[in-house]
């Protein structure tokens, strides 16, 4: 076997496992792909589904219909701009409020040596450990009570929604944002 010949078997052989490669890394790719949009697939068909259900539907209904959509944008009983108005509107001010006051705790713990620092950053670790669902009660009885005293705060207000939005995302933010100015030299 000469050495060209050795060279020519190398070059077929890295050829073949760089092929393979590719295939594998286009498999996961797909696999991937496939199994994030199969709950939007599937929410997309069971709102073109005549019966409206989830429960026992194919993947394409024999029936489809839009009937839903148009319910939705043309019916006076389902103000769907608005609600979509205002989803945008809480979301925007509760993320906008979010990154400052995650920016402002975050550069302060990362920058700053003061007294009781490790402990507050260990009880916001410790807070994120708890699911949401924990607090719903009390998230409930606090905007009830909070409502009384400063009624735009209250239930069923969008800044009752911001605060609780806040209280929810402000701790992991935060550690997180720390992590990030810990990177940056001084």
């Amino acid at each position: 076997m000469s050495l060209c010949d050795i060279r020519l078997r190398g070059g077929i052989l890295k050829k073949r496992r760089s092929m393979v490669k590719r295939i594998v890394q286009y498999i996961v790719i797909f696999s991937t792909l496939a199994f994030a949009f199969f709950p939007i697939i599937w929410i997309f068909s069971a709102s073109i589904n005549p019966g409206g259900t989830l429960y026992g539907q194919r993947l394409i209904p024999k029936n489809p219909t839009l009937e839903h959509y148009r319910i939705l944008f043309t019916d006076d009983r389902y103000p769907f701009i608005l609600w979509l108005l205002n989803s945008l509107k809480v979301s925007t001010v509760a993320s906008a409020i979010t990154v400052f006051l995650c920016a402002l705790g975050s550069y302060a713990f990362s920058r700053f040596n003061f007294r009781g620092r490790r402990p507050l950053l260990l009880s916001l670790l410790l807070v994120q450990m708890f699911p949401i669902m924990l607090a719903f009660v009390a998230l409930y009885l606090l905007l009830l009570w909070i409502g009384k005293y400063i009624p735009f705060m209250g239930l069923n207000t969008h800044a009752g929604l911001i605060l609780v939005y806040l209280g929810g995302s402000l701790g992991f933010n935060t550690w997180l944002m720390k992590g990030y100015f810990d990177t940056i030299p001084h």
